[in-house]
């Protein structure tokens, strides 16, 4: 009999560490397209998962569990709204968790840590009522339902991006999503589960991201710098087209213009790296490279928007200038006509300066972002260690404590 209440017990805690994984895979933000559906879709999804959940665990099960998702999922929202960033509905999805988008990163990683923590401390908050419930009542379900939301919050403390815990500690030094990954291997090995593994992979994907984010930095510092070259190229350009511009050869100039272009871009492409492009071994070869086709892209579009367009506006002004004057020598022949279209290569000049320039603003803020996104005073960082470390402190005492209670009531709770 014994025995057979410690496995019934044993499932019991396998359900609860199978309702970790759905929630940790929600985390994996694969469903973002659902996000679009609106603010029925929260509570349609909240029903559906309900439902889904209690075909296999039972009413009490079901809603304790969504309701604990939910809790989690609306603290990340009211951070997001406190920070200013837009967000999408809540969806759930059954056997995979919840999910709120975010429409804009962080500016920083401390908002970041900001709105990750909020789901885990609102997570506590979830669960404190059933231990009031439990300690009035008696009833093992609160026990459970204590241990649930205990161990859903604190497993997503875990120091590994895309969890909860990886966001909040990248304030402190995103060294430690290494740290997080190598304490992840073992347990993958003594307790094989696809949703760990999963957890384990993406985990890789940003800590190499982050690893790699001084090379994307140069990358686009020098793509930044070429934008701004080729704005000063385009002002010398224009310079140089107004003098040769009342000049009847005028549109053989222009081509002179596009031959030295396209003879630049065949020099340009007989210097692009070919060969092997390692990260880190060939970092060199793969920013001349990224600059090189930079260049080449520019050359193309100054070709296609500029050069060319250009210069059927200047054809199309001379045109019109010529139409006008014959009118204006002829008055009476015509009382009623329409003025020629085009002929105004000024806005040709300010569209394509102005694409230039926007392409380089995009990319001085990529720049700054990355520069400084994870910059944080050591008063910061010694405060979201503190909260971090208290918050796990708090999860780890209810988990401990939920699992009492079940331990307990273990023929009760395998019924």
């Amino acid at each position: 009999m014994a025995e057979r209440a410690e496995k019934k017990s044993q499932s019991k805690i396998l359900t609860v560490l199978a309702a970790i994984g759905v929630f940790i895979l929600g985390k994996l933000k694969w469903v973002f397209g659902l996000l679009k559906l609106g603010k029925f879709a929260t509570l349609i999804s909240m029903f559906l998962s309900v439902g889904a959940y209690a075909v296999f665990y039972g009413w009490k099960f079901a809603v304790a569990l969504v309701y604990l998702l939910f809790v989690h999922e609306m603290g990340h929202l009211v951070a997001m709204k406190r920070k200013g960033i837009p967000t999408s509905s809540a969806i759930f999805i059954p056997f995979m968790g919840a999910v709120v988008g975010m429409k804009e990163m962080p500016k920083n990683a401390k908002d970041e840590a900001f709105v990750a923590y909020a789901g885990p401390l609102f997570g506590l908050l979830s669960f404190l009522p059933a231990v009031y419930l439990y300690e009035t009542q008696g009833s093992p379900f609160w026990g459970l339902v204590v241990f649930l939301g205990a161990m859903l919050n604190l497993f997503n403390l875990f120091p590994v991006s895309p969890l909860d815990g990886g966001r909040i500690v990248g304030v402190l030094s995103t060294k430690l999503w290494l740290i997080g990954l190598i304490c992840m291997i073992p347990y993958m090995f003594i307790s094989p589960d696809p949703i760990i593994f999963l957890i384990f992979l993406f985990g890789i994907a940003t800590w190499w991201r982050r690893v790699r984010e001084d090379y994307v930095l140069q990358e686009s510092s020098q793509a930044l710098e070429i934008c701004r070259r080729e704005e000063e190229k385009i002002h010398s350009l224009v310079e140089d087209m107004s003098e040769y511009r009342e000049l009847p050869n005028f549109p053989y100039i222009v081509d002179t213009f596009i031959d030295e272009g396209r003879v630049q871009q065949q020099r340009l492409m007989r210097q692009v790296p070919t060969g092997r492009n390692i990260p880190f071994f060939h970092d060199k070869k793969r920013l001349k490279k990224a600059a090189l086709l930079t260049e080449l892209e520019l050359l193309a579009k100054r070709e296609k928007w500029f050069l060319l367009i250009y210069k059927d506006e200047v054809m199309k002004e001379r045109e019109k200038a010529r139409i006008l004057a014959e009118r204006s020598l002829h008055p009476e022949e015509e009382t009623h006509w329409e003025e020629p279209e085009g002929g105004r290569p000024e806005i040709v000049v300010e569209a394509y300066l102005s694409a230039v320039r926007e392409e380089a603003d995009k990319q001085q803020e990529e720049v700054e972002r990355r520069k400084n996104y994870y910059v944080a005073n050591m008063k910061t960082k010694v405060i979201v260690l503190i909260l971090y470390l208290a918050l796990a402190g708090v999860l780890s005492y209810f988990a401990v404590y939920g699992h009492t209670i079940m331990e307990v009531h273990r023929e009760l709770l395998g019924r």
